[in-house]
C-alpha cells in the first residue's frame, strides 16, 4: 500500500506552537518567535503581530524545502492524544529514594514525580510554552 504523500496546504494548516522572547537592543524591544516544532526556524520583528506574519513565511518557505528535498516535515504534537500515563522503569534504589522523599513531603508517589519533573523542565527550558 502506497502512503499518500501530503501537500503543503496540509503543513500550512497544522497547529503549530511558538516560544516568543522579548529582547532589548540598543533600548529597543524586539520578539524572537521560534516555531518549536521545526528547529531552527525563528524571526525577529518589533511587534509580535509582525513576527507572526514572518514566521509564517519562515514555515512555509521551510516546508517547501523539506517536501523538494523529500524529507519527512516534523509535524506538531496533539496534546489531545495524551492520556497522562507513562510506564517509567528505574533502579530500586531510585525508586526508594523517590519513595522516601514523597513520603516526606506527605504527597503520593505520582504527585512527587510531577512535581520533579516539573522543577526539571522549567529548570531545563524555562521558555517552552505549555
Amino acid at each position: 500500500m502506497a502512503i499518500k504523500k501530503k501537500k503543503l496546504n496540509y503543513y500550512l494548516n497544522l497547529n503549530w506552537s511558538y516560544t516568543i522572547e522579548q529582547e532589548t537592543y540598543n533600548k529597543k524591544v524586539y520578539y524572537i518567535i521560534k516555531v518549536n516544532e521545526l528547529p531552527g526556524i525563528c524571526t525577529d520583528a518589533e511587534s509580535i503581530d509582525e513576527g507572526i506574519k514572518e514566521i509564517k513565511k519562515a514555515i512555509k518557505a521551510a516546508i517547501k524545502l523539506y517536501l523538494k528535498n523529500g524529507e519527512l516535515v516534523p509535524e506538531p504534537i496533539d496534546k489531545k492524544k495524551f492520556k497522562g500515563n507513562i510506564a517509567y522503569r528505574t533502579t530500586a534504589e531510585r525508586h526508594y529514594l523517590l519513595s522516601k522523599l514523597a513520603a516526606q513531603e506527605n504527597k503520593s508517589l505520582s504527585k512527587e514525580l510531577d512535581f520533579l519533573i516539573d522543577v526539571g523542565l522549567e529548570h531545563v527550558r524555562p521558555h517552552v510554552n505549555h
